[in-house]
């Protein structure tokens, strides 16, 4: 009879509580439950920041309303800003006047410049040279745009440089 309750009782009951109540053990502990671990959120590679552009300051009132009325249009220095002042005239197209420092050819690119820093205004052509201009009042038109943090007026055909009149 006893070999039959114990036949029952194996047949029966799963093989984890027959084992412990056989050995005296406490049936298994359940798994733990799986967790999740985010992959760390650095980046192991150097990443490439672009530079800020130059952004004018907007203004509330245009330029010309604030300095008062302009003069007659016929006087032609009054269209143009000093070459000093170009930095606060970033994207705008307008006149630009000075004396030429220097000119210079470096390849295929010519050069106007107004002083010997290398960091205020200048005039770059890529098209056309021009012969003694230093020492000379010249009038550059075009847009002004940064290069570098420094305002150039890029030089597309001879009619934007004039001698000062």
């Amino acid at each position: 009879m006893k070999r039959i309750a114990a036949i029952a009782l194996f047949t029966l009951l799963p093989a984890a509580l027959v084992l412990s109540a056989v050995e005296g053990c406490a049936p298994p502990a359940s798994a733990p439950l799986a967790t999740y671990t985010p992959l760390p959120t650095y980046t192991p590679y150097p990443t490439y920041t672009p530079l800020p552009t130059y952004t004018p300051p907007p203004t509330s009132a245009p330029a010309s309303a604030a300095k008062g009325p302009l003069p007659a249009p016929t006087a032609p220095a009054a269209r143009c800003i000093a070459w000093t002042d170009a930095a606060a005239h970033m994207g705008e197209t307008t006149c630009v006047r000075g004396t030429v420092y220097s000119t210079n050819k470096s390849g295929s690119t010519f050069f106007i410049d107004f002083d010997n820093t290398r960091t205020s205004f200048y005039g770059v052509s890529f098209r056309q040279t021009w012969d003694n201009l230093r020492g000379k009042c010249v009038e550059i038109s075009g847009k002004i745009s940064p290069y570098n943090g420094r305002p150039q007026i890029i030089i597309d055909s001879q009619e934007q440089v004039s001698e000062c009149e």
